[in-house]
Formats: structure tokens, C-alpha cells, sequence
């Protein structure tokens, strides 16, 4: 996702006026106009992103998670996360030990019913939905070339990408990921009026396979890829096979335009709670409640490592990065306490960890911080657990 999105001056766009009129040149508005009014603050201003398809979950509001009398976890580990996390400019820090909520703290008015902005987290929901699918029958595997599904890349060379590589990011196709112009394409991609004819238009600049780069329209190809299997919207698909399935309230996803496409690489919105219970779905491998929501073996999978970059695997991050990817996260951070930490990664530093061996999972939401490091929270409360 971009660092922030692109506002140009007044005049900038007066003078487009002025050359689209006597050109004749097409003109994205709803681009120019959303680039105008994006918020200062964009994990949090829900209400900004218009249109909104509705996730439906469960109700509105999910029930509340169930809380812990006591807890294991030393309050001094404690005090050091939240004291860290809102330094950090956060909204939320919810801690789940052995099933139950250990730490619930909210900041600058938010409130457990708030939406945000998951930014790329989203981007796991997605790989999720592909075992999911794979599981029903509708992909036959993470190896098939995407032309299967991708009818304008049938004789095309961009056909031969497979599912695995938009996953591992690993396609090749062109990544101009600049965020200072409206020419770049992940800016048109965040705020334009079509993101399929985008994602489809991408071209391809190296061979798949070859080189680890985290590009977001790896992702919005693959939600395409779902899409056109399932024949079911991203919307659709996502409320059917897991956000109802995991007990959740209603989430909403951000189109490019009136009853167009959701952008599966950026934009879903849901409470912190709600992604709590995420994190309990994966560390208990895809089931809720006894029930086998995502298919047996398939977060196992997810969490292999790939091929060329050890700290990634199926739209799902392995490793604190000790020597972050610009285009993800400008800061780096000590290695993980736990060596099964997991987690999902959003713009801004939103955060899902999970950690297996500690029946764990920590959820921060957020606004851009100053200053991260992702082992602060996860190693303290580890510490705390592990007497340290």
C-alpha cells in the first residue's frame, strides 16, 4: 500500500482541466478528487472511503470476546507493550492468552465498534479464500498458470504466471510503486476508477519465478483469480467462507466506483475484536469453534517459507525483518523472542501476530507510528511468559 496518498496543488489540477479539454484526454476524476481530499488520517477516517460494499458477518456487532479473570502474563510485560504501543501512535493493543482476553486498551477515541482500515492485512484474508476454494473444488492448485482463470492472458506470456507466484510475489510484472505522482500505477491502482482494467493492463518487466518483490498488484490479480473460479464476488466469497464462519461482526470493503471492484491488496475494514478472532482462527490452524473454517493443513502451508525470500510465505509474513522492504515497511526491527512468531502485515503497521508455542495472539491498529520496531510488543509479552 502507498505511504501516503499522492494530494497535488489546485492549480496542478486547473491546468489538467485545461490540457484534457483541448486534448480530448481521458481523465480519472474520481483519481484527482479522492487524491484531493484523502485523510490525514487513513487507517482511522472510515467514513472517507466511499463506495462500500458490507461484509456481512454474524450482526453489525459481534458478541464480546470472552475475558480472562487472571492472567499468566506479568503486568510489568504488560505495561511495557502498552506503554510502547501508545507511544506509537495507536488506537488499539487487544492481547489473547489461551483463548482469553487478557488486555483490551483503546486511544484518541476509539472504541471496540470502530472499523479501520486493515491496509495490506487484507492481502491474508485473500490467500485464506484460496484454500478455501482449492478445498471446493474451484482451483485445482497453487501451480496452475493464472490464463486458466485470466481469459485476456491466454496467449499472452503474462498467462504463465501461476497462482503461487502472485502469492510468493513473485511474478515479474512491473512494479512502479512511486507515490509522488498520479502517473504511478499504485496510485492509480489505490484511488482510480478501475482496478481490474489496471491489473489487467500491468506488464510484465522480468521472468516469474526469479525475483521476490512485493508488488500490490500480485493481489489484486489473485482476488480476480478467486473471483472468476468462484464466481462469486471477493465480497461475496469473504463473507460466506469466513467472516460468518469465524463469528464476526460486519466488515465493509472500499470499490473503485458505484458496483465496482473491491481492492482485496489494500482496503478492508473491521473492528479490532474481529481481528482477534482472526488470529485465533489461524493459531488454531482453521478452526473455530470445532469447526474447520479454512481446510486442514492449508495455514501450515501458508506459513512454509518462499522460495526466494525467507521471511515471507503465502501473502503471510515468517520473521521480523531485520532490514525492511521500502515499499512495505520503512522500519526494521530486532528478531522475534519466539521463533513461530507469524503475522499480518497492514500500511501504517497494523498487526495480527500470532505465536503458536505461547498461545498467543496480539493485535495493534494504528496510525503511522514514529518510530516501530515489531519485536517491541511480541518479545515483552513472551519475556513476561517465559520468566525472562
Amino acid at each position: 500500500m502507498t505511504k501516503s496518498f499522492l494530494r497535488p496543488r489546485l492549480w496542478t489540477v486547473v491546468g489538467l482541466v485545461t490540457v484534457g479539454g483541448l486534448l480530448r484526454v481521458s481523465v480519472d476524476w474520481r483519481l484527482w478528487a479522492r487524491s484531493l481530499t484523502y485523510p490525514d488520517r487513513p487507517i482511522t477516517s472510515a467514513d472517507w472511503y466511499r463506495p462500500q460494499q458490507r461484509v456481512a458477518g454474524i450482526a453489525p456487532q459481534a458478541p464480546p470476546l470472552t475475558q480472562a479473570e487472571v492472567t499468566e502474563i506479568p503486568s510489568e510485560a504488560l505495561q511495557t507493550a502498552l506503554a510502547f504501543a501508545e507511544a506509537q501512535n495507536s488506537v488499539a493493543l487487544l492481547v489473547m492468552h489461551r483463548d482469553r482476553l487478557v488486555l483490551e486498551q483503546y486511544w484518541q477515541g476509539h472504541q471496540a465498534t470502530d472499523r479501520v482500515n486493515s491496509m495490506s492485512m487484507v492481502k491474508t484474508l485473500l490467500a485464506l479464500l484460496i484454500g478455501v476454494a482449492i478445498d471446493e473444488g474451484k482451483i485445482a492448485s497453487i501451480q496452475e498458470p493464472v490464463s486458466t482463470y485470466l481469459s485476456e492472458w491466454a496467449n499472452d506470456p503474462r498467462g504463465d504466471i501461476t497462482i503461487a507466484d502472485l502469492l510468493y510475489m513473485q511474478s515479474g510484472l512491473r512494479n512502479d510503486d512511486r507515490t509522488d505522482t498520479l502517473e504511478s500505477d499504485l496510485v492509480k491502482l489505490y484511488g482510480g476508477s478501475d482496478a481490474q482494467k489496471l491489473a489487467l493492463g500491468i506488464p510484465l518487466e522480468g521472468s516469474p519465478g526469479e525475483v521476490f518483490d512485493y508488488n500490490n498488484f500480485n493481489s489484486q490479480l489473485l482476488s480476480l483469480v478467486l473471483e472468476r473460479a468462484t464466481g462469486e464476488s471477493f465480497g461475496d466469497y469473504l463473507s460466506s467462507r469466513l467472516w460468518q464462519p469465524l463469528g464476526a461482526g460486519d466488515g465493509f470493503l472500499w470499490l473503485d466506483r458505484p458496483r465496482g471492484h473491491a481492492k482485496p491488496f489494500c482496503c478492508f475494514f473491521a473492528t479490532a475484536p474481529d481481528w482477534v478472532r482472526l488470529g485465533q482462527l489461524l493459531l488454531h490452524d482453521g478452526q473455530v469453534g470445532g469447526s474447520q473454517v479454512i481446510p486442514q493443513g492449508w495455514i501450515e502451508q501458508m506459513r512454509r517459507e518462499s522460495p526466494l525470500e525467507p521471511t515471507f510465505g503465502l501473502h503471510l509474513w515468517l520473521k521480523a525483518r531485520t532490514n525492511a522492504y521500502p515499499q512495505v515497511n520503512r522500519a526494521s526491527s530486532a528478531p522475534f523472542a519466539a521463533a513461530d512468531t507469524f503475522y499480518l502485515d497492514g500500511r501504517h503497521h497494523q498487526r495480527v501476530y500470532v505465536i503458536p508455542s505461547e498461545d498467543l495472539v496480539i493485535v495493534r491498529l494504528g496510525e503511522d507510528p514514529p518510530a516501530w520496531n515489531d519485536a517491541v510488543i511480541v518479545n515483552a509479552i513472551v519475556a513476561g511468559l517465559r520468566g525472562q
